[in-house]
């Protein structure tokens, strides 16, 4: 994907129902569809869903015109909720303005947390909510700048995923992970998480250990450490995997820091300690440098 901005380029879901995710983002979330066709033999290995080669798919595209949306029907997929497993927890989009937006949304999408400010600053406002395929997006307005953070802004209805939000047993382990793929330390610090406390049952007080790696593009990846029982061994649908734009990745440190790594043509398909996927595009392999870090 040539030309690609950096950062978070587009995420793929899986969905039992590809044509009921496509008529409700169009119809709630302003996306249109931007091709349809089948999942190719090498994009399925990249992903690491060798059996779903020749699968119906949808890109959707934001109301800017950018394919920011694979989304892969499965069938067989199970529907459940993200908070319950390890690997990727949520989507974290940006929208111009989330009262109005979450106001209007209805089945098949739910609202778990009505739009509030976030305790971090009261430049963010956000609203969670669960999609058709049991995708977990946090619809998020940034309202002003939030230093040290690099955030964007939008006055679009919805732009794309900027942070992607993934749950681990270990977030100084995933730290290490991302920061070797990012080259950025970040930063750890605890706050609460409302969307989990209230899926476990906790006081909405309740409070985790998070990192915050930043990347390219004014991009994140969010970490949060929660404690979780094994799942049941199935292809959840929901939010698969995201699909990075880097300058330059050092392969050797990215296995020494916990990345499981295959090189597939063009692109380096990944597996991080907890279990989350993600595709890289546009990089250029190093043997012992790394990105310079930020």
């Amino acid at each position: 994907m040539s030309g690609a901005r950096d950062g978070i380029v587009h995420a793929t879901l899986i969905a039992p129902d590809l044509q009921l995710v496509i008529d409700a983002y169009r119809a709630q979330l302003s996306m249109r569809e931007h091709a349809r066709g089948t999942l190719g033999a090498e994009d399925a290995a990249v992903l690491d869903l060798p059996d779903l080669a020749g699968a119906p798919l949808a890109w959707l595209a934001n109301p800017l015109g950018e394919p920011v949306l694979r989304v892969i029907e499965d069938p067989d997929a199970v529907i459940s909720e993200p908070m319950h497993r390890h690997g990727w927890l949520s989507l974290e989009v940006l929208v111009g303005d989330i009262d109005t937006l979450a106001a209007g949304l209805r089945a098949p999408f739910t609202v778990l947390g009505a739009a509030a400010n976030l305790e971090l600053s009261d430049a963010i406002r956000a609203a969670q909510v669960l999609g058709p395929c049991g995708e977990l997006l946090y619809l998020t307005q940034i309202k002003a700048p939030v230093p040290p953070f690099d955030l964007p802004m939008t006055d679009a209805v919805l732009a794309s995923t900027f942070i992607g939000v993934m749950t681990t047993p270990d977030r100084d382990a995933s730290q290490r992970a991302w920061s070797a793929l990012l080259g950025a330390k970040g930063w750890a610090f605890d706050t609460k998480i409302t969307v989990l406390n209230r899926a476990y049952g906790k006081p909405l007080e309740g409070r985790y250990p998070v990192a915050v790696v930043p990347m390219p593009g004014q991009c994140m990846v969010e970490i949060d450490q929660v404690q979780l029982p094994a799942p049941a061994q199935v292809r959840h649908a929901g939010t698969h995997s995201l699909c990075l734009h880097l300058p330059a990745v050092d392969d050797a440190a990215l296995r020494g820091a916990g990345w499981q790594m295959q090189v597939i043509g063009p692109h380096r398909s990944l597996r991080g300690p907890a279990g989350e996927h993600v595709q890289l595009i546009g990089v250029q392999a190093t043997a012992n440098a790394g990105i310079a870090s930020a």
